[in-house]
C-alpha cells in the first residue's frame, strides 16, 4: 500500500510585494495551506486613486490565512512548526520576524526558505538598494523596448514580480525533492535580474546569432525578427498586432487579401529581405487593407483563415470573452467596495483531457509522496526523472530543458524532414559579422539555449511503427510536454488517453495559447500576438501616447514555460503520492493575463482603461530611466522614500524640489524627470550610477545585450555556463534562475543534432537490436 501523507503543504509567507503574494497565492490554489505573516504598513498614501500594486496584493489575499507580525515574533517556534516552505523577500524584514537566514535554517533544518529578491542574496550587487527596474536594466529587457530615439522603457510595475512569484514557487517545490531525500537544501534565491537573463538569452539569440541587432525599435522588433511581417499596425477602430515566421503563413495572409498583384512580383517573395530590407515599403501596400476592417473583424478573419494576428485589447475586451468565460477562468472577488473579476490559475488539471470535468488542480499539494518514493539521486533533485518532449519553439522545450538541468532524463522527439522551427532560423552569424561555415540546422544557438542536455530522438509518428516506439517510451516515462496546436497529438495517435493507458501514473503538460477546447482554441498565436490578445501591449508605451508594445521581448513564451513548469511539478508530486497521472490543459494567454493582474483589477475599479504609463510608478517619483553622456547610454534611477530623495538632493541640482514629498512628486513626475534628465545627460553613466549606489538609491546602468553577456552579477551568480555547440564552437548559455543552498542548476551540454540519440534510446533504452533499427530507419520510421 502506498505511504504518502494527507496533510496539505503548510505555506508561511511573510507579506511583501507581489512576488511571495503571487507565490503563495498559487501554492494555495493548488492546495496548500498558506497563512500571511501580515507586517505593519509604513508607506504614506500616494493618491486618492486606486493603487494597481495594492488591489493586487488584496486580491493576492484571498484564500489565505492571516497573522499578525508580533505573533511571530513572540512565538515563532509555533508559528513554524510544521511548516514546509517560508516564503519572504527581504532579508531585512526576515530577520526581524525570525531572526537570519543562518539561525533560521539551523532552529528548523526541514524548512524551505523562498526568498525573492531583485538582486539576489549574493553577487557584487546583493547590498544595493534595488527595485524590478534596476533587474530589467541589468538584464537587457530595457534596452529592447521603446523607440529608438527615446529612452528605454519599463514594463508596467508588477508584470515581472509575477514572474519572480512563479519561479520561486516552484523552486520551492524542487527544494522539497531535496528535502525528500534528505538532502540539506534549505534555501531557494531567486534573483528577477536573473530571470529576465534567462528570459532575454532565449529570444536575443533570433537577433544577435543571425545578423540582427537586440535593441528597441518602435513598434516593430529589430529586421522584424527575421521574417515579414512582424509588427503593431493600425486598423479601423485601434491597433492589432501581427506576425508571420514561414512562408505558408505569408501566403495565407495574401491570399485573404486577395492576392493582389504585388505579391506575386519577386521583390515580395523573400520574406527576410522584406523585413530586414524594406519592411516599411511592404507596410505601406498591405495598411489600406487594414485601415478598412476594425479589430473584432480581424480577428474573426485570423480564427477563419488561421493567420497570426490579435487585436491590442483592452481589459474590459478581455473580460468579456467568450473564451474565458468557457474555461471558468475569472472569478470573483470583493475590492474596494465592488465586486470585480480576476484571473484564476492558467492551467486545469484533470483526469483524462475533456473540456468538462473536475479540476485536480485545488488538490495538487494535499497530499505528499513518502520519502523514500523520490527521484533524486546524485545528478539532481531530479535526477531519476524521464520526460518525453514533442515541444518545439520555445515554451514547451525550455520546460524539458530546466527539468533536464536539475538532473531529469529528457528525449526530445523531432521528425527529420520537418524539425524544430528553431533549427531554422538561418544562417548563424559571429559577432563580427562573419558566417558560420556548417549546416545551420545543427548550430542554431536559440535551439541550444532551449533544448540544451536533452537526447534526441526523430520518428515519423504518421507510420503506426513509429507511434508504436512512442508508446513504449511513454510507458517508461514519467511525463510527456507539448505545445501542438489542440488535438495534434490526438490526431496523431498519442494523445493523453493512449499515453495514460500505457502508464497510468503518466503526467501530460499541453501548452497551447489559449487552451484546448473554447472558441478560441483554434487561435494560432506567437508570443506578441498571446500578449496582444491579453491586454499586455496595450499599457507598455511612453506616458500620453499610444502603445508600443514589447514585441522584442516576447514575454509570453517563457512565462508560459515557467507557469507550466510549475504545475508538472505539482501534478509529478500528486502521481508520486497517488498511483495516478494528470493531464495538464495551460492557456498561454491566461498565463499572461494572471500577470497584468493589478490593471485588469484598476480598470474595473475606476471604471477606466488603463493607459501606457512610461516609466513611471505609482508609489516612486523619481522613477524613470535617463540619459547619460554619450551615444544611446542609459541608467535608472529609482527613489523609495523620503530619505532616500535627500540623498539624491545633496547630488543633483533640484533646488526648486526640496521641500516636495512624495506625493508631489509623482504628480508632477513629469517636470520632476525633465529636471533629473537634464542633470544626468551630464555625467558618466557608470560613474554616476556607482555614486547613487553610495548613497543608497536604487540605481543600474540600462545594459545592452553584450554588456550584459559581461557584467560581473551574471558571473558572480554562475547564470552562464559554456558549451560546445557542433560546427559553431563554445557558447555560453543560460541556465535556470536557481540558486540553492549548495547547488545550482547545470547544464551539461549543448542541445542534440538531428537524431544524435537514436541508437542509445531505440537500442538501450526499448532494447532493439541494431537490425532492427537499421530497418526501420530505411523504411523511413526512425526518421
Amino acid at each position: 500500500m502506498r505511504s504518502t501523507s494527507t496533510a496539505p503543504l503548510r505555506v508561511l509567507e511573510l507579506t511583501g510585494g507581489i512576488a511571495t503574494a503571487y507565490a503563495g497565492w498559487l501554492l494555495a490554489r493548488m492546495g496548500a495551506e498558506v497563512t500571511r505573516v501580515v507586517m505593519p504598513e509604513t508607506r504614506p498614501p500616494t493618491t486618492s486613486a486606486p493603487d494597481p500594486v495594492d488591489l493586487a496584493l488584496e486580491a493576492l489575499a484571498c484564500g489565505k490565512r492571516d497573522l499578525p507580525a508580533p505573533a511571530l515574533q513572540k512565538d515563532l517556534g509555533a508559528a513554524i512548526n510544521g511548516v514546509d516552505i517560508l516564503l519572504c523577500e527581504d532579508k531585512v524584514a526576515l530577520a526581524t520576524c525570525a531572526g537570519s537566514l543562518a539561525e533560521l535554517s539551523a532552529r528548523a533544518p526541514r524548512l524551505v526558505i523562498g526568498l525573492a529578491s531583485n538582486l539576489g542574496l549574493d553577487g557584487p550587487y546583493a547590498d544595493y538598494p534595488s527595485t524590478a527596474l534596476d533587474a530589467q536594466a541589468l538584464g537587457a529587457v530595457a534596452w529592447a523596448i521603446g523607440d529608438p530615439t527615446r529612452e528605454p522603457l519599463s514594463l508596467p510595475v508588477g508584470v515581472l514580480e509575477h514572474q519572480s512569484g512563479v519561479v520561486l514557487a516552484a523552486g520551492c517545490l524542487l527544494a522539497l525533492e531535496l528535502r525528500a531525500a534528505g538532502v540539506e537544501q534549505n534555501l531557494v534565491d531567486v534573483a528577477l535580474a536573473d530571470v529576465l537573463a534567462s528570459y532575454v538569452a532565449g529570444n536575443c539569440r533570433v537577433y544577435v546569432h543571425h545578423g540582427l541587432k537586440w535593441q528597441r525599435n518602435g513598434e516593430r522588433p529589430y529586421g522584424c525578427c527575421g521574417a515579414y511581417p512582424f509588427a503593431i499596425m493600425p486598423c479601423a477602430d485601434g491597433k492589432v498586432c501581427i506576425s508571420g515566421r514561414t512562408r505558408e503563413e505569408w501566403q495565407r495572409f495574401v491570399k485573404v487579401m486577395g492576392n493582389p498583384p504585388w505579391a506575386s512580383e519577386p521583390r515580395y517573395q523573400d520574406l527576410r529581405t522584406m523585413g530586414t530590407q524594406y519592411p516599411d515599403e511592404v507596410d505601406a501596400l498591405i495598411k489600406p487593407w487594414f485601415a478598412t476592417r476594425t479589430r473584432a473583424e480581424l480577428q474573426a478573419i485570423a480564427l477563419e483563415h488561421n493567420l497570426i494576428l490579435a487585436p491590442l485589447r483592452d481589459f474590459a475586451e478581455v473580460i468579456n470573452s467568450g473564451q474565458f468565460a468557457s474555461r471558468d477562468f475569472l472569478g470573483t472577488v470583493a475590492l474596494a467596495g465592488q465586486s470585480v473579476r480576476t484571473p484564476g490559475l492558467p492551467f486545469r488539471i484533470t483526469r483524462e483531457r475533456q473540456e468538462v470535468g473536475p479540476d485536480l488542480a485545488p488538490e495538487l499539494l494535499t497530499q505528499a509522496p513518502a520519502d523514500s518514493d523520490t527521484w533524486h539521486n546524485a545528478a539532481g533533485p531530479l535526477g531519476g526523472l524521464r520526460v518525453l518532449d514533442f515541444g518545439w519553439v520555445w515554451s514547451a522545450p525550455w520546460v524539458g530543458a530546466i527539468l533536464g538541468e536539475l538532473g531529469a532524463q529528457v528525449i526530445k522527439v523531432e521528425h527529420g524532414p520537418r524539425p524544430d522551427n528553431l533549427r531554422m532560423a538561418g544562417r548563424v552569424v559571429r559577432a563580427d559579422g562573419t558566417v558560420v561555415d556548417g549546416p545551420s540546422r545543427e548550430m542554431s544557438p536559440m535551439f541550444h539555449q532551449v533544448n540544451h542536455g536533452k537526447l534526441g530522438i526523430t520518428l515519423n509518428v504518421k507510420d503506426p511503427r513509429a507511434r508504436a516506439l512512442a508508446l513504449r517510451l511513454a510507458a517508461q516515462s514519467d511525463a510527456v510536454i507539448e505545445n501542438m496546436s489542440p488535438g495534434s497529438m490526438e490526431r496523431s495517435g498519442l494523445g493523453f488517453e493512449t499515453l495514460r493507458d500505457t502508464n497510468p501514473r503518466l503526467v501530460m503538460l499541453s501548452m497551447s495559447a489559449a487552451g484546448q477546447f473554447g472558441p478560441f482554441a483554434g487561435m494560432r498565436a506567437y508570443a506578441p500576438t498571446m500578449s496582444a490578445f491579453a491586454g499586455l501591449e496595450s499599457l507598455v508605451g511612453y506616458a500620453g501616447e499610444s502603445p508600443i508594445g514589447t514585441l522584442n521581448f516576447a514575454i509570453g513564451d517563457p512565462n508560459a514555460s515557467v507557469h507550466g513548469l510549475l504545475a508538472l511539478l505539482a501534478a509529478l508530486r500528486r502521481a508520486r503520492a497517488t498511483g495516478e497521472g494528470a493531464y495538464i490543459d495551460l492557456s498561454q494567454v491566461e498565463a499572461l493575463i494572471g500577470t497584468v493582474r493589478p490593471y485588469l483589477l484598476a480598470a474595473q475599479v475606476s471604471g477606466q482603461q488603463p493607459q501606457p504609463q512610461g516609466n513611471r510608478h505609482p508609489r516612486m517619483a523619481p522613477h524613470g530611466i535617463y540619459p547619460a553622456q554619450g551615444n544611446d547610454r542609459w541608467l535608472s534611477i529609482a527613489v523609495a522614500d523620503d530619505p532616500q530623495w535627500q540623498a539624491l538632493l545633496k547630488l543633483a541640482p533640484l533646488d526648486g524640489w526640496r521641500a516636495s514629498g512624495i506625493a508631489e512628486r509623482i504628480a508632477a513626475c513629469d517636470v520632476l524627470d525633465r529636471a533629473l534628465a537634464a542633470w544626468t545627460r551630464t555625467q558618466d553613466r557608470d560613474r554616476l550610477v556607482a555614486e547613487l549606489r553610495r548613497v543608497g538609491i536604487a540605481s543600474s546602468p540600462v545594459l545592452s545585450v553584450e554588456e550584459q553577456w559581461q557584467d560581473p552579477h551574471f558571473a558572480a551568480r554562475e547564470m552562464r555556463h559554456p558549451v560546445e555547440i557542433p560546427f559553431y564552437g563554445t557558447e555560453s548559455l543560460y541556465r535556470a534562475p536557481w540558486r540553492f543552498s549548495t547547488a545550482a542548476p547545470h547544464i551539461a551540454r549543448a542541445g542534440p543534432t538531428l537524431g544524435q540519440h537514436n541508437a542509445f534510446v531505440f537500442g538501450e533504452l526499448l532494447g532493439l537490436s541494431d537490425a532492427e533499427i537499421d530497418n526501420l530507419v530505411a523504411d523511413g520510421v526512425i526518421a
